[in-house]
């Protein structure tokens, strides 16, 4: 009997891709059981497009962003098929698509996971398969900005599959369980989802004749900040629930360091902005120590959760300490702009609080400050526009007498900006330094399970501190 098959498309943001994607895949030659679009609080008329020109598809209105694990785990309780299949809404499956996701699981009982190929537009690979690097787990994309090759055939293993055309079978979901939604709002959710696979015996791979166009765009020419940011944080989240402590405590931290010399010392716009905000990105995965043990232990990767702990907070103290000393502000004119609003809701998230509890506004407002991109740095050497050489000898005196007097200007001021600059970078790594001890005190404050008050001392006595 064939297996029957659930899409689940994640469709936020989708108006402009929607109606494409849904086309797409009524033109399968393996028909869908049932397709599912998950609207995640879309800010546009994704939801409306399916509801008015897709009845027989069933849409999930979410109300709000979960990000992309929250939303795909709100469609995959809901499938009912025995092949999940996760896509994104800018995506135009081939006619046989479907058909050769099927054919994989076919030709092995082990394969828990497929992913399909993804092109771009201009007929380029996006996705050829998944890389993780085994040191500071990073990932990658094989075969990335290629020419096709149409005539790959050989189902293979690889480290993951992307969520744009990832499907799985229900026997995996329910021995491995749902996306981690820790990851939030995106990144590494699905490297996760494999890599939990594979601990539980299931086979991941890549079948290069599932072919789909992938409309993300193949020249990315600004960089988004709060996308650098959960990357970031997704990478580490990943490596600190799956990398062993033997490996963590010395290729990951040798490794992660070296980089950390390498953005230091780069100028462009990721090396700043991503070295400026690693001791976010360490204090963050530190304030989850908690839950990343537990994970570790539930995975098999350390049974004892107090030995998790001591390595994490060891190797993120260290890193964190070897970050902060040198912290460097962006320049905003190469990323792309995130207000304010939006940079604190997603930070309230990312370190799990109220966003509008009154005890956290002003942490919030110190860490906005620092990830907000300010400019706290003045620069003194911008090109002085002479004035004209006049016709007359009073015009041409008054003129000379200008530039003398700028000159001397110049190599008066210049001093003092050079001093305001380093005032201004100390005043703010100090301010960024103080920031997440607070966060700590709070964070070891709520798992002492009481709030330090007038003649209790807690956690923070003279001893402890």
């Amino acid at each position: 009997m064939s297996p029957t098959v659930s899409v689940i498309i994640l469709g936020w943001g989708g108006e402009k891709f929607v109606a494409a994607c849904l086309e797409a895949l009524n033109r399968q030659t393996y028909p869908a059981g049932e397709i599912i679009v998950v609207d995640n609080g879309s800010p546009d008329r994704t939801a409306a497009i399916v509801a008015r020109d897709f009845p027989h598809v069933h849409l999930i209105r979410t109300g709000e962003n979960l990000g992309v694990a929250g939303g795909n785990n709100v469609g995959l309780r809901a499938a009912r098929g025995d092949i999940l299949v996760l896509t994104n809404v800018d995506t135009e499956p081939r006619p046989d698509w479907l058909a050769q996701l099927v054919a994989a699981f076919e030709s092995d009982p082990r394969i828990g996971i497929v992913g399909g190929k993804l092109l771009y537009p201009d007929g380029t690979v996006q996705y050829g398969g998944g890389r993780i690097d085994p040191l500071r787990g990073t990932s990658s994309h094989i075969a990335e900005h290629a020419p096709d090759d149409p005539d790959d055939t050989r189902i293979r293993d690889t480290d993951f599959a992307t969520g744009a055309a990832l499907a799985l079978r229900r026997e995996v979901l329910v021995q491995i369980g749902f996306e981690d939604e820790g990851y939030f709002p995106i990144n590494y959710e699905d490297p996760d989802l494999c890599f939990r696979a594979r601990l539980a015996n299931w086979r991941v791979c890549y079948a290069p004749q599932a072919v789909s166009i992938h409309h993300e765009s193949s020249t990315l020419t600004e960089v988004a900040p709060h996308r650098i940011l959960s990357y970031l944080l997704g990478r580490l989240r990943f490596v600190a629930k799956f990398w062993p402590d033997e490996r963590l405590r010395t290729a990951f931290v040798e490794a992660e360091a070296e980089w950390l010399r390498e953005l230091r010392e780069q100028r462009t716009a990721f090396a700043t902005f991503a070295y400026g905000v690693m001791d976010f990105v360490y204090l963050k995965t530190l304030l989850d120590v908690d839950d990343l043990a537990a994970w570790r232990r539930r995975l098999g990767v350390e049974p004892d959760e107090a030995r998790s702990r001591r390595t994490l907070t060891e190797v993120l103290t260290r890193l964190r300490t070897a970050c902060l000393p040198s912290f460097q502000p962006v320049t905003p004119r190469y990323l792309a702009p995130t207000s304010d609003e939006a940079l604190r809701g997603l930070l309230a998230r990312w370190l799990s609080a109220d966003e509008s509890d009154p005890a956290l506004q002003p942490l919030l407002g110190m860490l906005t400050s620092t990830l907000s991109l300010l400019k706290v740095e003045v620069n003194p050497h911008l090109p002085i526009a002479w004035p004209e050489w006049p016709p007359g000898a009073w015009p041409k005196l008054k003129a000379a007498w200008q530039k003398l007097v700028r000159r001397m200007l110049r190599w008066y001021i210049e001093p003092i900006v050079t001093q305001q600059n380093q005032v201004n970078r100390d005043t703010l790594q100090l301010l960024n330094a103080l920031t997440q001890e607070v966060l700590l005190l709070r964070a070891e404050v709520a798992r002492s399970g009481h709030a330090v008050g007038e003649g209790d001392e807690g956690p923070g006595t003279e001893s402890s501190l």
